[in-house]
């Protein structure tokens, strides 16, 4: 039995019905499985078998037990992912797999009820008896294989509250709503991407300074609320030394709010 065969297996074991896909694939693999994921078992003995006949089968998991957050970087998952952690904080441990192209699928027990199939922009959420994701070691069409960051055998973890509230089927946010919500978070976005190329603060080198400058520019450059701000502030604060609370950064961003007008020509100088 190849490894894929024997990691197929251990995936039935731990997380339920899998299936062959494609090699380097994500399609079912319609000589074995002709109802495609239909066919997906949990029969150790049926496995061996697929994975006999075509040891480069890739795996596919069924998530009738899971609820899978599938990030795609290509579409800005991972940013949306970064701030939504930000806005909520981190998730618990959880099984967590690299995809070939470089995404990431987040592993959780799957909760009662109905969902919706997307969280955020290039997030999309991956459950149910009828779907499936690709699963690690299995190859995708790059030659890169799956990889598992967080091994599937730590134990699956309830989905956060915020995370099913945002999955919740909900009634249409009013007309314009939905726009200007996207808007702020464009805004959010585009502001930590500058604060990236801002080398953070360091207490004894005028970490105040640097702070409020930081604080200054993503206020008057981005357009902003305060609590905007402080949201696009808190991962630029974490490469601070030491990071500043939360009520530190709030107190400098209604500092900086206070006190706009210094000269803008002297904040992108380094000067206060």
């Amino acid at each position: 039995m190849t490894s894929l065969g024997r990691h197929a297996e251990q995936l039935a074991r731990t997380f339920g019905a899998v299936l062959p896909l494609e090699p380097r694939g994500k399609a079912p693999l319609a000589r074995l499985v002709r109802h495609g994921v239909a066919n997906a078992t949990t029969d150790i003995r049926v496995l061996s078998e697929w994975w006999q006949r075509f040891p480069d089968a890739n795996i596919g998991l069924t998530c009738e037990r899971l609820l899978v957050v599938d990030v795609d970087p290509r579409n800005n998952g991972d940013a949306e992912l970064a701030l939504l952690l930000a806005t909520h904080g981190d998730i618990p441990r959880t099984p967590r797999a690299r995809t070939g192209s470089g995404g990431e699928h987040i592993f959780f027990r799957r909760p009662n009820g109905e969902l919706s199939g997307k969280l955020a922009p290039g997030i999309d959420l991956v459950h149910g008896p009828r779907r499936y994701v690709v699963a690690s070691p299995s190859v995708h069409a790059s030659g890169k294989r799956y990889q598992w960051l967080i091994q599937p055998h730590v134990q699956l973890a309830e989905a956060p509250h915020w995370l099913i509230a945002a999955a919740r089927p909900s009634v249409p946010m009013p007309a314009g709503s939905l726009a200007e919500h996207n808007k702020s978070g464009a805004r959010v976005r585009r502001a930590r991407a500058y604060l990236a190329t801002i080398p953070p603060a360091v207490s004894g080198q005028n970490g105040h300074r640097q702070t409020f400058r930081a604080a200054v520019l993503v206020l008057r450059g981005f357009a902003l609320t305060d609590d905007e701000a402080t949201l696009a502030l808190a991962s630029w604060n974490r490469g601070c030394t030491p990071p500043w609370s939360e009520a530190d950064l709030q107190r400098k961003v209604s500092e900086a709010r206070r006190r706009g007008a210094l000269p803008w020509g002297a904040l992108l100088r380094g000067g206060q």
